[in-house]
């Protein structure tokens, strides 16, 4: 929800390249061009704040990806799996291999907002609301907002 602006642009041929044409998860076989079959993972969920770029993404089956959701790293993959995919991607294995979730520290909260308050005509502002005041207050962001930003949302 936050992330949109932060996302990076994943070429599915070099992310099948780099796993080697399968699931990282289950290793078997994938088809790029059976685009429902196959999933780009977060390995580091989006729900933490983390976005989407070449070290935290992985090619998974789209069950596996099913099956992980917003899992932590930890909680889903191997402790050699999460070794490989520190080698593989770059991403730090300590962040990787931590017991809990850790927040994204070094994203941009304050400007994560304002973007998001630039939506679309037509979404249900109402429902993006409460959910953006929800992930800012339960995962303790509140304080990285501008005192706009804060009065706008109802968190002054």
């Amino acid at each position: 929800m936050l992330l949109e602006g932060e996302n990076q642009t994943i070429k599915p041929e070099d992310l099948f390249a780099r796993f080697g044409s399968k699931c990282f998860k289950t290793r078997k076989p994938l088809d790029i061009k059976d685009r429902q079959s196959w999933a780009i993972d977060h390995i580091l969920p989006s729900k933490y704040l983390y976005p989407l770029t070449i070290e935290n993404a992985a090619l998974l089956s789209a069950g596996a990806n099913n099956n992980k959701r917003d899992r932590w790293p930890s909680e889903f993959y191997t402790n050699n799996e999460l070794i490989e995919l520190s080698r593989i991607t770059g991403a730090d294995l300590n962040l990787l291999a931590s017991r809990s979730p850790v927040v994204n520290s070094s994203i941009d909260v304050d400007g994560c907002v304002s973007r998001f308050l630039k939506v679309r005509e037509r979404s249900n502002l109402a429902k993006r609301l409460k959910e953006l005041r929800k992930l800012l207050e339960e995962n303790d962001l509140v304080a990285r907002l501008s005192a706009q930003n804060k009065k706008m949302l109802g968190l002054a």
